[in-house]
């Protein structure tokens, strides 16, 4: 399929008639200059983006005086005579800047869905400068001694919760930004961030390049020994999709190397996948990110040590749920004890059945996937080629929506003519429990060559109240592999989960009824924001979503209650596996942002240094290798990718409730759930929340006991 480019900078070329007339008119009239449309009022559905209309080379001039209108907003408020207050200080400075949060979010959210080459020559440029453009009002003492001010008396100025979180994390965010250092400290930090954010640009765009130029070509049937019809037709399609000459073609997309591990009996292409995956920006070449993670660790260190930490890792959790790497580390290797002790006996199944199945030596690291399945028919009677066919991605589309509207009250409608980035982008009008428009939902659901890859949630404009009533605009972005035209988009178990998972972020944002910008949504503590999306895959195996949504592609006929039985009693089946190739991940990012010295050079001997202190075995793999590590070392989550298991205990904990209910679906519960947890953003402390919704603070218990983990 053609992709259209929406910001190669093109623009349409008009036929013009030849007549006297027509010359002696274009004489005389001059075109109007044409508008950056980043900068005009948005005359959209909505008040989308107008994707069509915007160039890539409207991107810099936009930022550039949305950074000066910005400043000019803060130096008035630094300006300000009169006392200190949260209406004088902090109400102003929620309202700036809003012409370069414009721009900057239509930007990145591109660069992410659409990274063209033009897109990504700029990116580091711009990242450079928006970091300095943050540290110069960060660490300017005017607004700072503003900030301070209003601080110092927030006792005084009879204030509600919400404002007053606001305030403490304001200034504490000024602080955390070096506020109290000295002139030659600040320009360092500066320095820093400004080094820090060129690097971790280039390390995304090398692991993009990375992912995207390895392609495994099936050239014979034998190729393709033990794969699926519908595999076989995606993949096929990919192939035709990028020129290759073969039968069919496996990718790095999850939603193609992660069926192929499975289904693929040919041992030696498995293989050739998985050290594909392994080897991604952590091989010699142009894409090699070795040589960036030493330099990101050893700035990420020595501004937490400017800043009175010693380690990032400290830095990072201080104003996090754990408070301290420390924490995060026990309750990491808590689970990390229990998940190994159970991979190891899942690994003497697959070692029995592999052995049974004629494979000579000992298991490897590309056959757990393959074996893994094998023991999952033959003890639970249940497989991926079973199950995949009741799985269609539109039914899975209908499904989240109908679990919304169970779970909140609210509903999707599909809607067109609201402009979107590309043509496979699906829009949806989102009404609360009284009809009334709430909220706009896009959904990005196939992988693309300038997509990055994994699965998220973002958004085009966040849910407040403090300029009007603004209403969220929010997408989901994943990356399964199209199906030929005229045939079903499947999905695997894993898929539909990955689905609820991001669809629970979009619920975030979308459910917000907050009124200052910087509490909207997701904005909240990062190892909190994994929790509302990790409980929507509690409901993915209920009875309530299979029998009604995983309907078979051709037939139409329901999944049959025999299956989901088996699906259900397979839930935690290879969960020792899945647990362990996780932790291994997250405790290797803690590891490494806790140390203290220089990082070491040879990444590759750090890294098994950290897995084989935690005694890590050969047949399981990390998640993520360092030089693919994008949570870590492209910044969102670093010495934070702890917050996913960190939430699961939350998760865990608080689905419970449902079941003490009776039901998944309980009304009291459900609106609990909307009120403490999705619905107050960042106005509270996190843990109050939790606390508010379930009665008491969780316990660690509720996720060994979900996933049957066991060290024994």
């Amino acid at each position: 399929m053609e992709r259209r480019d929406f910001l190669a900078g093109s623009v349409a070329t008009l036929t013009l008639t030849t007549g006297s007339a027509a010359l002696a008119a274009k004489a005389k009239t001059k075109a109007p200059a044409r508008v950056n449309p980043l900068l005009a009022k948005w005359n959209t559905p909505w008040g989308v983006p107008p994707f069509a209309q915007i160039k890539t080379s409207d991107f810099e001039p936009a930022i550039d005086v949305g950074m000066a209108r910005g400043r000019a907003e803060i130096d008035v408020i630094s300006a300000a005579k009169g006392p200190a207050t949260f209406q004088s200080v902090i109400v102003p400075m929620e309202k700036a800047g809003q012409d370069l949060n414009r721009a900057t979010t239509v930007f990145y959210n591109l660069t992410g869905m659409l990274s063209t080459p033009a897109l990504q020559k700029i990116e580091g440029g711009l990242s450079s400068k928006l970091s300095a453009h943050a540290n110069a009002i960060n660490q300017d003492p005017k607004i700072f001694a503003r900030v301070k001010a209003a601080y110092d008396s927030r006792t005084t100025q009879n204030l509600t919760g919400p404002q007053t979180k606001l305030l403490e994390e304001t200034y504490a965010g000024f602080v955390r930004s070096g506020a109290l250092l000295n002139a030659a400290q600040k320009k360092r930090v500066a320095d820093i961030d400004a080094r820090l954010s060129t690097l971790q640009v280039e390390f995304g765009q090398n692991v993009l390049a990375g992912q995207s130029s390895f392609a495994l070509p099936l050239k014979t049937k034998e190729d393709l020994a033990g794969l699926s019809d519908s595999f076989i037709a995606a993949a096929a399609g990919e192939a035709k999709e990028r020129k290759i000459d073969a039968l069919a073609v496996v990718t790095l997309s999850r939603s193609s190397f992660e069926p192929f591990l499975t289904m693929s009996t040919r041992r030696d292409l498995r293989e050739a996948v998985q050290k594909g995956w392994m080897a991604v920006s952590g091989t010699p070449g142009k894409s090699d990110n070795r040589p960036l993670i030493p330099e990101i660790v050893n700035l990420r260190n020595e501004k937490a040590k400017l800043l009175g930490f010693k380690s990032f890792a400290h830095f990072q959790l201080d104003n996090k749920m754990a408070k301290t790497p420390e924490a995060a580390m026990d309750m990491m290797m808590g689970v990390w004890k229990a998940s190994l002790a159970t991979a190891k006996r899942e690994r003497a199944m697959l070692q029995e059945l592999a052995a049974a199945d004629g494979l000579e030596g000992p298991l490897k690291s590309w056959d757990w996937w393959h074996y893994a399945e094998k023991v999952r028919k033959a003890k639970f009677d249940v497989d991926e080629s079973e199950t995949k066919p009741y799985f269609e991605l539109g039914n899975m589309i209908e499904a989240i929506h109908w679990h919304a509207n169970h779970l909140f009250g609210i509903s999707f409608k599909k809607i067109s003519g609201v402009p979107t980035w590309h043509p496979d982008v699906v829009v949806y009008e989102v009404s609360d429990a009284k009809g009334n428009p709430m909220a706009l939902w896009y959904g990005d659901f196939f992988a693309r060559q300038t997509k990055q890859s994994g699965a998220w949630m973002s958004s085009f404009r966040d849910q407040q109240r403090l300029i009007g009533d603004i209403k969220p605009v929010v997408f989901n972005v994943c990356n399964y592999t199209k199906a030929p035209a005229g045939q079903p988009n499947l999905l695997s178990l894993d898929d539909v989960t990955t689905l609820f998972h991001e669809f629970g972020h979009a619920l975030h944002g979308m459910l917000s009824d907050v009124t200052y910008p910087s509490q909207s949504g997701t904005n909240v503590k990062r190892d909190f924001v994994e929790f509302p999306s990790q409980l929507m895959e509690h409901w993915v195996t209920t009875p309530e979503i299979l029998t009604r949504f995983a309907k078979h592609h051709a037939t139409g006929e329901v999944i049959p209650r025999a299956l989901v039985d088996k699906i259900i009693a397979a839930k935690n089946f290879n969960q020792g596996w899945a647990t362990s190739e996780f932790m291994m991940a997250a405790i290797m990012d803690m590891k490494m942002h806790m140390i203290e010295g220089p990082a070491p050079k040879d990444v590759d001997a750090w890294e098994e240094e950290i897995l084989s202190s935690i005694g890590s075995i050969p047949e399981i793999v990390v998640r993520y290798r360092p030089g693919y590590f994008k949570h870590t070392f492209e910044g969102g989550y670093a010495a934070g990718y702890y917050s996913y298991i960190w939430a699961a205990v939350l998760e865990c904990d608080a689905f419970q409730a449902f079941v003490e209910a009776g039901n998944v679906y309980d009304p009291a519960t459900s609106k609990k759930l909307k009120d403490f947890i999705f619905a107050s953003g960042g106005q509270a402390d996190p843990m109050d929340n939790y606390v508010a919704f379930r009665g008491r603070a969780p316990g660690v218990e509720a996720l060994l006991q979900d996933r049957d983990l066991t060290v024994s």
